[in-house]
């Protein structure tokens, strides 16, 4: 062999064009749960608006902060998730007079809240700030829904 032919096989048993096994796909996103969990949130809004109408002008805004959030954390994802991946997320019917689906609402917010402040300790600095808005509008709404 060679000394040209030599280097040509190690530099070719080096690369990955011989090697048959392909790459493993990247891991989901850190943030991952978060986005899911606020797209659930936005499926509970969605439930509750449907079983009471006169509910609308309270909380189309916070459903609708909720829609901003997904967007924002969808757009910092790596990899980003599928659009399908949460295309159409159900929550369960919403039933009950006024302040039940103001305390079902009030309880999925206050365990979304711990969500987003878990992940907020947890992330990256560059996005604590983001993370922390999120907590810190899910800890309004806690308030907002008494």
């Amino acid at each position: 062999m060679t000394a040209t032919a030599a280097v040509a096989a190690t530099t070719l048993t080096g690369c990955d064009l011989l090697d048959p096994t392909p790459d493993a796909p990247p891991p989901p996103d850190a943030l991952m749960g978060l986005l899911a969990g606020t797209h659930a949130l936005v499926a509970t809004y969605d439930a509750a608006l449907a079983a009471d109408a006169s509910l609308t002008a309270l909380l189309t805004p916070l459903r609708e902060t909720h829609r901003v959030h997904a967007a924002a954390l969808d757009a910092i994802m790596s990899p980003r998730p599928s659009p399908s991946a949460f295309s159409a997320p159900s929550a369960a019917p919403v039933t009950g007079d006024r302040k039940t689906i103001l305390k079902s609402l009030r309880t999925a917010e206050v365990s979304a809240a711990k969500q987003a402040v878990e992940a907020c300790v947890a992330t990256t600095v560059a996005r604590a700030v983001l993370v922390g808005e999120i907590a810190a509008a899910r800890a309004t709404h806690v308030e907002v829904l008494v």
